[in-house]
């Protein structure tokens, strides 16, 4: 009846040589690269590293304890029940302050080292489970490793 209201057109019409469209091809998506408990160490390991030489080093046994403690506080604990619905597990605390008692007879490069490893290690392990990487890429090679940076300046004094 009315030409721009049937669902069809005409046999005469231009449009009716045309072939139908085709489905539009799949997104191809990459594969993101699998994150690894060894691989996410290695790029926590600088960002530890800075991190540990922001703050003047491993943190004293004496400073541990103190955390430790202060988790079990009680506006530290009611603040936990407030956000989260349950009192703050506060065992990494005192995890902390046996590892530091247990490397205390060690060198200050040695403890340093083990501290940002084991950090490293417990950031690595936080970025295995659910976490906003699940959905965003983290960026990498953000910090330069601080002890490169020194060997790098001690070279370029020496020359």
């Amino acid at each position: 009846m009315f030409g721009f209201l049937s669902k069809t057109a005409p046999p005469s019409s231009p449009d009716s040589t045309r072939t139908p469209p085709s489905a539009p091809e799949p997104i191809q998506r990459a594969e993101p690269p699998r994150r690894t408990f060894e691989s996410l160490v290695s790029e926590e390991l600088p960002i530890q590293r800075h991190s540990v030489a922001m703050e003047g080093g491993m943190p004293s046994c004496l400073t541990l304890f103190d955390n430790f403690l202060l988790c079990y506080s009680l506006a530290s604990q009611t603040k936990s029940v407030y956000r989260h619905g349950a009192p703050r597990d506060c065992s990494p605390k005192f995890e902390d302050f046996k590892f530091c008692m247990s490397v205390k007879g060690s060198s200050e490069e040695k403890k340093e080292e083990v501290w940002v490893k084991r950090r490293a290690e417990w950031w690595a392990e936080r970025r295995l489970g659910r976490s906003s990487e699940d959905v965003w890429d983290a960026k990498t090679n953000v910090y330069a490793d601080p002890k490169e940076e020194k060997r790098n300046q001690e070279e370029a004094a020496t020359l």
